[in-house]
């Protein structure tokens, strides 16, 4: 199909080797964040913000970890769902805040999703690379304390955008039969799901991908999602994550 929009989604990459030396026009960057604002909403609330991390602060404090897409990306900014500054405008509205953080919590997220990945794609549209951290969900009490963000403001994620310096292959997919539903939900046989990790691994073994972000020979995708989601580094994120959702108010001690 012959659309500029959908050309642009197909061929989606995630970039982790950046110009350090490359600039973006300042406009640009305040056309991605338009592009990002258009997203759909719900009821309009758009509860999210961002916040634009300058070199000299990644250098110097624990946001980018070890990552050296952000340290080298010409813009980075920490991507959060913000109830904060929606209690202030319901209060300043004569209403009521209610006692909904969790809820709120969830329409953040979905809203902070759609906006982030427009913001993507109008890079991307634009000839920029981009890739999203989520090491900033991770180690989110220390960027709590180093943006200062107030209850009901929490990082999720992390965008970082520049020049690229490679040119990675797309990476696969599931095969859409195993994503998408008809009538109800279909309960997958053994040999369904055998085949889906099939095709993945696959694919990015021809590539050698996971050979060279594990250094381990043999190691596939089947042995990621294993060792990512089945194993200690999910109850560690699990950990930090629902610490840091209490102390901002989205979940209270005992949950």
């Amino acid at each position: 199909m012959d659309n500029p929009v959908i050309n642009q989604i197909f061929t989606h990459k995630s970039i982790r080797k950046f110009n350090p030396k490359y600039e973006i026009p300042r406009d640009h960057i305040d056309i991605m964040i338009k592009a990002g604002q258009q997203a759909s909403s719900s009821c309009s609330g758009q509860t999210y913000s961002i916040i634009e991390i300058p070199k000299e602060k990644r250098i110097s404090n624990s946001i980018c970890g070890k990552q050296q897409f952000i340290l080298d990306a010409s813009y980075f900014a920490v991507i959060c769902v913000d109830l904060f500054r929606l209690h202030r405008i319901v209060e300043q509205s004569g209403g009521t805040n209610p006692t909904w953080p969790l809820t709120g919590f969830m329409i953040g997220i979905f809203d902070a999703g759609l906006m982030a990945q427009n913001m993507a794609l109008a890079a991307e549209s634009l000839g920029y690379g981009i890739c999203f951290a989520g090491t900033c969900g991770d180690r989110s009490e220390e960027i709590i304390k180093e943006l200062d963000l107030p209850q009901y403001v929490l990082p999720i994620t992390g965008i970082a955008i520049g020049q690229s310096l490679e040119n990675p292959p797309i990476r696969p997919r599931l095969p859409t039969t195993m994503i998408h539903h008809q009538n109800k939900y279909h309960q997958y046989s053994a040999d369904e799901i055998e085949e889906g990790i099939t095709q993945m691994s696959d694919k990015l073994e021809a590539e050698g991908y996971y050979r060279n972000v594990s250094n381990k020979n043999n190691y596939t995708w089947r042995d990621h999602m294993k060792n990512k989601f089945g194993g200690d580094w999910l109850n560690k994120v699990e950990i930090a994550r629902k610490k840091s959702m209490q102390n901002q108010k989205f979940l209270s001690q005992e949950e």
